[in-house]
């Protein structure tokens, strides 16, 4: 069987790169987590992940509860000669990305680029078909056979755990988004983050996940 084309590159960049910055860089530099984008795939019983956009690699270290991402990574596709798109919530550590949570994963494992800079949030259906774009200025959401809202007034609250959203101030709308691992309707994307837009009239329910 042929290897697939990242084995290779990673064999390269394990032969000849250092990953991200030097061991002293590190300790000198503040740790926080950020949302680390790439590929991953799985190589000789290890995760790598390999940032978009640079030539370096990186072991990923699940530090999730009961290393649930990892789970939830291989139930979506991972498997040698299977790489994902995924987003993770982690930290560069020397030689390792420890990540904690997953902003969004996919099975087409290619670099993907924001439309809108702006954007904070987004959001798509579960079982309707709708999608949210959320900016610190506006609102836009989109139904299925619905004329297209939007709101200039959006009040966000994050939390670690939560994002509280008012929507308008007289009659104002409550939507929230919860962190917890959600799928979408075709199985082919994982996101880190369920959504709940109470409307008038109706709650729509779906995933969410962090704009670029």
């Amino acid at each position: 069987m042929a290897k697939h084309p990242l084995h290779h590159f990673i064999a390269l960049c394990c032969a000849t790169l250092p990953l991200f910055a030097s061991a002293a860089d590190a300790a000198s530099a503040p740790a926080s987590e950020r949302i680390a984008r790439g590929l991953l795939l799985q190589h000789a019983g290890r995760m790598i992940f390999t940032p978009c956009r640079e030539r370096t690699y990186v072991q990923l270290e699940d530090t999730s509860p009961d290393q649930q991402l990892s789970a939830a990574l291989v139930k979506l596709g991972l498997a040698e000669n299977k790489p994902l798109y995924v987003e993770f919530t982690g930290l560069a550590e020397a030689d390792r990305l420890k990540v904690s949570w997953i902003n969004f994963a996919h099975t087409d494992a290619r670099c993907q680029a924001s439309a809108n800079p702006d954007e904070k949030w987004r959001a798509l259906g579960a079982a309707t078909d709708w999608t949210m774009h959320l900016s610190e200025q506006q609102v836009r959401l989109n139904e299925a056979g619905q004329p297209e809202f939007r709101h200039n007034e959006v009040v966000i609250a994050a939390g670690s755990e939560t994002v509280a959203i008012t929507v308008g101030k007289e009659q104002s709308e409550q939507w929230l988004l919860t962190r917890q691992l959600c799928s979408s309707q075709d199985k082919n994307s994982l996101f880190g983050w369920q959504a709940e837009l109470r409307r008038p009239g109706k709650v729509l329910r779906g995933c969410a996940w962090q704009g670029y």
